[in-house]
């Protein structure tokens, strides 16, 4: 049996953005080379999950797979905060990220409190939101150290000085 993995929740109002990070995401982990699964509107078969709970029951999968040694992007609409919460607690490695749109619209999306990494979408320099994801795995020791790619001393304390100050550390 592998290691245990990881979840990534991609949040955020705009679910084109969402995917679009989420894919990217799962592009660079898979060539890391890692076990990596999307839990999308996409995804075969996520039909059966929707509804009341969807949160929980993707959630209840990406454990599953994450037990496992599958690195699990969940890229669902899931508005409210507080299911967000609730699904955090439950997979105990899992962070999330958060697509902030330039413009903030009233669509009923709650945004995270605490989000470990927040992108800007659009993003002024693509792919970088992505690197800080990766790298942030890494420093919370979920994603072992790509050696081509660490941070600086500098990027690894504000890393570290953000995820202090959320208490996730």
């Amino acid at each position: 049996m592998s290691a245990p993995a990881f979840s990534v929740w991609v949040t955020g109002p705009e679910q084109g953005a969402v995917e679009a990070i989420a894919e990217e995401l799962a592009r660079r982990l898979a060539a890391r080379p890692m076990a990596v699964e999307i839990l999308g509107r996409r995804t075969p078969g996520i039909d059966v999950l929707a509804g009341e709970g969807l949160e929980r029951r993707a959630a209840f999968v990406a454990g599953l797979l994450a037990r496992h040694g599958v690195a699990v992007v969940v890229a669902l609409p899931v508005a409210a905060r507080a299911a967000r919460e609730r699904v955090r607690a439950e997979l105990g490695r899992m962070i999330e990220v958060y697509a902030r749109p330039a413009h903030e619209a009233t669509t009923g999306y709650e945004p995270p409190e605490r989000p470990e990494v927040e992108i800007a979408v659009p993003e002024p320099s693509p792919g970088a939101g992505v690197e800080q994801v990766l790298r942030t795995l890494e420093v919370l020791e979920l994603l072992p150290r790509d050696e081509d790619r660490a941070y600086s001393e500098e990027e690894e304390r504000e890393v570290i000085r953000r995820l202090k100050a959320f208490g996730y550390l």
